[in-house]
């Protein structure tokens, strides 16, 4: 009984440091205790955690992969190799998949969110970039 305690402590606290890790090693700030300015609105995210979130639900996804990223990455790989290829575009097509990344999203979450309240234009756009420096970094070299 107590090795199955002390098994579930070193689990929980491994999970607890990773998440320190992960936000770079100091605790996010708390929005909601800095008074009527720092209140966000229910559903709506903003910032580097709903950047990754969503980046990870698009990567994770495979509907999305099979329908969107799939065909976006061959007709790129097309630009590429006829030297037509222009990053700020790619950005735009990106943009496609995220938004209706967001959207399967918003709809899978059940909070009601509507998906462009949920993530913002910025972070939206920030993911899209993101995308389109993941291909550049893998097809483009």
């Amino acid at each position: 009984m107590k090795s199955s305690l002390l098994g579930l402590t070193l689990a929980l606290g491994a999970v607890g440091a990773g998440a320190y890790l992960m936000l770079g090693g100091h605790m996010p700030s708390m929005p909601h205790l800095s008074g009527s300015r720092g209140r966000r609105r229910s559903g709506q995210l903003r910032g580097h955690a709903e950047q990754s979130e969503l980046k990870l639900y698009i990567d994770n996804d495979g509907d999305l992969y099979r329908q969107q990223t799939q065909p976006i990455i061959k007709n790129l790989q097309r630009k590429l190799a006829k030297g037509k290829f222009d990053k700020k575009l790619s950005e735009k097509l990106w943009m496609y998949l995220v938004e209706n990344g967001a959207k399967k999203y918003a709809k899978e979450s059940g909070t009601g969110s509507v998906w462009h309240k949920m993530f913002s234009m910025e972070d939206r756009k920030a993911v899209a970039k993101e995308l389109a420096d993941d291909f550049v970094a893998e097809y483009a070299s």
